[in-house]
């Protein structure tokens, strides 16, 4: 499938790349959140654990978790989701919780407990830590001139990755969609029965697709599928009641239908922005972000670019204390002006949409009033190596930003299967 499929259509740097692939098996895609500080209290009313996870998806993970502790899966909070087909170091928060902490699950190993009176919310790290092989690569040295591109900002395309969207099966931002329209049967028709190659169970999910039959669709699956299975649970109950269904679901994947389609958008804006004009040299109009007390784009600051203070940012930019942004389009969202306005608005009407779709009436908590999104990021502390066609890469990213993106700009590979 190819990466225009999820609104990846350009690359900002020139040079050859050095094709490969990702996550040849688990062991070659390694990361570890950088957490922020938490204050431990021996007698805190919630427990934090570090676990340490081999081919676990995050929200998998914490289902399988609730049920081994007998306690409802809301009850667990985490800082950041991490794909399944990798080696993840993570925190995760159980609100509430005084027992003693066993767990059978396979390939989790719990790292450290302790206990605190915060908790955690999506978001809630400075970044994480990467290492990453990258397997079957042509020519190492090319690195080096991707490297000589990408300076001196040493910032890439700060794009949503494949795994916003789906690793497997990258669907949830034509869910997206069809949720802020209001088309809640087409969602789940989607979510459930949208094909991919070397999809298992793609007998059962074609058969729901053409028919929206839960019940012949349980059959045909044969208890594979978890989070459809709660779809179609509720069907059975409920014919027709589709919102429903979708309110289900755990929260946080809810809202990855809404998010996927605004990184969907912002994919698509990015890849405009870099096709027309530099995502590093502001213009007139562009919305830029100053970083925080930790250096971190500041998504509720907002600098409009002007004649009087191009020259200001321009210099703040190369020292990374601020961001040229795009908009992550919601029910209250700001454009920016200028010719970066144009570019979004632009998509924003090619896609038929208004901001009041964002206003879900139907499942309130997954509305999304919008917000902006630093146009690039930098990557830290970064080296590679090589070993026969293996390149192997360390780095640093702040939270929300995607390794793959960055490594899609040395491998340069136009199908979402080889990230």
């Amino acid at each position: 499938m190819e990466e225009r499929f999820i609104g990846l259509e350009v690359y900002l740097t020139k040079g050859k790349g050095i094709g490969g692939k990702l996550k040849r098996s688990p062991d070659d895609f390694i990361v570890e959140e950088i957490p922020l500080h938490i204050t431990r209290k021996s007698n805190g009313k919630n427990t934090i654990i570090k676990v340490r996870l081999r081919n676990w998806e995050t929200n998998r993970f914490v289902m399988k978790l609730a049920r081994e502790l007998n306690i409802d899966r809301n009850s667990i909070f985490y800082a950041g989701t991490k794909d399944k087909r990798a080696i993840t170091t993570q925190y995760f928060c159980i609100r509430n919780f005084d027992r003693e902490i066993r767990t059978s699950l396979k390939d989790a190993e719990i790292i450290e407990i302790f206990r605190t009176d915060e908790c955690l919310d999506l978001g809630d790290l400075y970044g994480n830590s990467f290492k990453i092989v990258v397997s079957d690569a042509e020519d190492g040295e090319r690195v080096k001139g991707i490297l000589d591109e990408l300076s001196p900002h040493m910032q890439f395309p700060n794009f949503f990755g494949v795994q916003r969207f789906g690793s497997s099966r990258p669907v949830t931002h034509i869910v997206g969609k069809f949720i802020i329209q209001g088309r809640f049967d087409e969602a789940v028709r989607h979510y459930i029965g949208l094909t991919f190659d070397h999809d298992r169970d793609a007998e059962a999910r074609r058969y729901f697709f053409e028919t929206l039959d839960p019940e012949g669709t349980l059959n045909l699956a044969k208890g594979k599928m978890d989070y459809e299975y709660i779809l179609l649970k509720h069907l059975l109950e409920k014919p027709g009641d589709y919102a429903g269904a979708i309110s289900r679901l755990p929260r946080n994947l809810r809202m990855m239908f809404v998010h996927g389609y605004q990184g969907y958008l912002f994919n698509k804006i990015l890849s405009a922005r870099i096709r027309l004009y530099s995502p590093l040299k502001p213009m007139v109009g562009d919305v830029v972000l100053p970083v925080d007390s930790m250096g971190l784009p500041n998504n509720d600051r907002h600098i409009y670019v002007t004649n009087e203070n191009i020259e200001t940012i321009e210099r703040k930019i190369l020292e990374r204390k601020a961001y040229i942004s795009g908009i992550l389009f919601g029910s209250e969202s700001r454009f920016a002006g200028g010719e970066m306005g144009e570019i979004e608005r632009g998509i924003i009407e090619a896609e038929g949409i208004s901001e009041n779709m964002f206003r879900i009436r139907e499942i309130r908590d997954i509305s999304s009033k919008g917000s902006r999104r630093s146009l690039t990021a930098p990557f830290l502390d970064f080296s590679f190596s090589e070993s026969k066609n293996d390149i192997y890469f360390e780095f640093k990213l702040f939270r929300g930003c995607y390794a793959t993106s960055l490594l899609r700009e040395f491998m340069k590979r136009d199908d979402l299967g080889f990230y």
